[in-house]
């Protein structure tokens, strides 16, 4: 991650401790699984940094397993448009993580129907004929992805990458639980809570640094968002709301995730 577009030389930084039970995803939130864990502040506006409207934090923690991801949503009309991605937009209600390795970043959205969309951008400088991502589940002549930045490179100094919509992260779960009525838009909601795990053994394919298998001390790139269809007179747009600022609307800058580091306690 040498080149950067990050214009900040200071990024959020977490401790993520050690998780106190065995993990069981089910979308609640106020289990004694997560009820000491510390929460990261508001998310804010992506591009310019200012507090979103509706409140939007989450936590995580580990164990030897994997590693697990909470939401905190506020919103009272929870909501989903059923849509599917193209490239890169979603214009959905979702919670988004972006998990960042040397060669790749790793993104999941996860709406309040508990529906996933994933996306997998390696880098083409990482993909040199016999190296780590030149596998069959990132055949290019197979699944054919789309390319960022073509010709212009301006989302990134670092140079284009490819981008796979379909790549299932192995045993990734995903488990979603809301307060109030989905899509009953007569209905004034409380928000939502979204649970996901990222297995340490499914980041096999992402880890082409062997920064894994986990141990305290372990720094990992991680960034965590929240993308809310705000509807005006005739029109929609997407709002992006995140934990770090990133001072543009490009979500994908791996030097701006937060730094978030295993601790053994």
């Amino acid at each position: 991650m040498s080149a950067t577009n990050c214009p900040y030389a200071e990024v959020p930084r977490y401790t993520c401790r050690r998780a106190p039970t065995h993990a069981s995803l089910d979308g609640d939130l106020d289990k004694p699984f997560w009820r000491h864990v510390e929460r990261t502040p508001v998310f804010a506006d992506l591009d310019a940094g200012a507090r979103a409207h509706l409140d939007t934090r989450a936590a995580l923690q580990w164990d030897d397993d994997g590693l697990y991801i909470g939401f905190w949503v506020s919103d009272p009309d929870v909501r989903t448009l059923d849509t599917e991605r193209s490239m890169m937009s979603w214009q959905e209600n979702a919670v988004i993580v972006c998990l960042a390795f040397p060669g790749a970043v790793y993104e999941l959205g996860v709406s309040p129907s508990g529906k996933t969309e994933p996306l997998t951008l390696v880098w083409k400088d990482a993909y040199p004929r016999g190296g780590h991502y030149d596998v069959p589940e990132f055949n290019l002549a197979r699944l054919q992805p789309f390319v960022i930045d073509e010709t212009q490179n301006k989302v990134h100094a670092r140079g284009s990458r490819w981008g796979f919509e379909k790549w299932a992260f192995p045993g990734m779960q995903a488990a979603v639980r809301v307060d109030g009525a989905l899509n009953d838009r007569h209905l004034v909601d409380r928000g939502w809570t979204a649970e996901i795990a990222l297995p340490w053994s499914g980041m096999k394919l992402l880890d082409d640094k062997e920064i894994l298998p986990p141990r305290r001390g372990t720094e990992l790139r991680i960034e965590l968002g929240r993308t809310e269809v705000v509807e005006g007179p005739g029109s929609s747009a997407t709002a992006l709301w995140t934990w770090a600022h990133h001072g543009s609307r490009a979500l994908h800058i791996p030097e701006c995730y937060p730094v978030i580091t295993l601790s053994g306690e």
